[in-house]
């Protein structure tokens, strides 16, 4: 897919997390976020069910009592109303499926 491969080039130089919406249909959504080694996408409150897949590189996914490392092909189900931060760890893209539905399913 381009916009994967678009955001994985661009890491090189980004100071801030990339962040590109790929689909939007029936309340659910599907972004790419691009996280350059080191760079956080700052601590958030899920407002929706979500699951999180790792395409590309290493990422930390933090809560108050918790840290989970996640890597390539890696999934994780992001709890509703849970704080929480993402930090690069290597290089890394992964997608974020956002549903409003009870299940959130991806096939």
């Amino acid at each position: 897919m381009l916009i994967l491969n678009e955001m994985s080039e661009a890491l090189a130089s980004s100071k801030e997390p990339l962040i590109k919406q790929i689909y939007e249909k029936a309340g659910k959504k599907l972004l790419a976020i691009g996280l350059r080694r080191g760079v956080e996408l700052p601590e958030h409150i899920a407002q929706e069910k979500a699951k999180l897949m790792v395409v590309q590189g290493e990422i930390d996914f933090n809560t108050a009592t918790h840290s989970y490392r996640l890597e390539r092909f890696d999934s994780f189900d992001i709890p509703k109303d849970i704080k929480h931060s993402v930090v690069g760890v290597f290089d890394a893209v992964f997608l974020l499926l956002l549903g409003d539905s009870k299940e959130l399913t991806v096939f």
